[in-house]
């Protein structure tokens, strides 16, 4: 089963405002004589991570696996070693694979934790816990 990732306001803001901020720097420096090519190229390759970034970022859970990918950065966690789920929680360092905030702290292994943020919040714990049903759900209000 696939889930989307919810998207914050503020995480576009900042996504499409680099996307933009990029093409911009790119159009001057072409005014003002022409980079090299390479700085466009960088330039341009920066640009396209961050926006698959914002269209390919999602959760699937199949073969008692959660898969997850946000552009360049994916994995997979097996279901049977994730210990709990901390919903409604934002997180600020760590592994992010996500766009929104408010998503939920996957714990796993002895000290793993990842955040991810899936638009069905509630379906994706449910998916999990039928595989795994030792997952404890924390609510964090």
């Amino acid at each position: 089963m696939k889930f989307k990732s919810a998207k914050s306001w503020f995480v576009a803001f900042v996504i499409w405002g680099a996307v933009l901020l990029i093409i911009f720097a790119g159009m001057l420096a072409i005014q003002e004589g022409g980079p090299e090519q390479w700085m466009l190229i960088i330039l341009a390759l920066v640009a396209g991570i961050i926006i698959w970034s914002w269209f390919a970022t999602y959760y699937k859970i199949d073969d008692n696996e959660l898969r997850y990918r946000s552009g360049p950065i994916n994995g997979k966690i097996p279901v049977n070693v994730i210990r709990a789920i901390i919903k409604n929680k934002t997180q600020f360092s760590g592994l992010k694979p996500a766009l929104g905030s408010n998503g939920c702290v996957v714990e796993y292994e002895k000290y793993n934790e990842i955040y991810l943020s899936p638009k069905d919040q509630d379906g994706f714990i449910a998916e999990l816990l039928k595989i795994n049903p030792a997952i404890k759900v924390i609510e964090n209000k």
